[in-house]
């Protein structure tokens, strides 16, 4: 009878990690997702990770399909098998794990996580250990995470082989070094500059301009422009940027 019963609890433990959506910061497969709520409607995307190591896969598969890889510090991106090397790439999973660990929180017991700063709020949702669901809003723009670890062998070396890595000479390669002084950014470009735009790490407004004409920084042909920072966040820019 008790070796009926331990088999039963197993099975049953076994079943609950499979209905259980999970997700941990480490090695694995996971399918995620992602509603962004804004005035004017709501999308939905999915997509598909791989991650081991440094490396790092996402296949958006909807609405539009396209691809961006985190290979250590350098991020690709396109929707073909050619990806173009681009300034960092974050999803929500990245910024919670970023934001958790440079304020040093403890999300380590089972609950709902809330954070809120100035600019942006923060939720995430923990279940037996593992995080399932990140929520963000900033202004008006609301994000929702869904994640779903799922049990799945793969071969990253094979993945990342299908894919061919390019480099970008729009950005200059100093300008990468600026990668984790945010917490995520977004890039734009305009006649003559290319804006990136975001937080730092605190979680305060970061935004700065890469041009050819004038700024805080010559770097090669091209200025770097502080638009917004604070104190420390200029400094850490600074040393980032050291001998430019």
């Amino acid at each position: 009878m008790i070796r009926h019963t331990r088999r039963f609890f197993v099975f049953a433990i076994f079943i609950i990690l499979l209905l259980v959506p999970s997700f941990n910061f480490s090695e694995g497969y996971y399918v995620r997702m992602v509603y962004e709520t804004t005035k004017s409607g709501t999308m939905f995307r999915s997509e598909e990770v791989y991650e081991s190591g440094d490396i790092k896969v996402v296949f958006v598969t909807s609405p539009e399909s396209f691809t961006w890889v985190r290979v250590k510090d350098k991020y690709y991106i396109g929707n073909t098998n050619n990806l173009t090397r681009t300034f960092q790439i974050r999803d929500l999973a990245d910024i919670a794990y970023e934001y958790v660990r440079s304020k040093k929180l403890d999300i380590s017991v089972d609950g709902v996580y809330k954070f809120s700063e100035d600019t942006f709020s923060l939720e995430i949702f923990v279940v037996s250990g593992e995080i399932i669901r990140i929520f963000r809003k900033v202004g008006d723009v609301s994000t929702t995470m869904y994640i779903n670890k799922l049990p799945k062998q793969f071969d990253m070396k094979s993945i990342l082989s299908k894919f061919t890595l390019v480099e970008n000479p729009n950005l200059p390669e100093e300008v990468y070094n600026l990668n984790n002084i945010f917490l995520w950014a977004s890039v734009s470009e305009g006649k003559g500059y290319i804006r990136i735009s975001g937080y730092d790490k605190e979680g305060k407004p970061l935004e700065m301009e890469i041009n050819k004409t004038s700024g805080d920084f010559k770097i090669g042909s091209y200025y770097l422009k502080i638009l917004k920072a604070t104190e420390k966040t200029q400094k850490e820019i600074k040393n980032a940027l050291r001998g430019n």
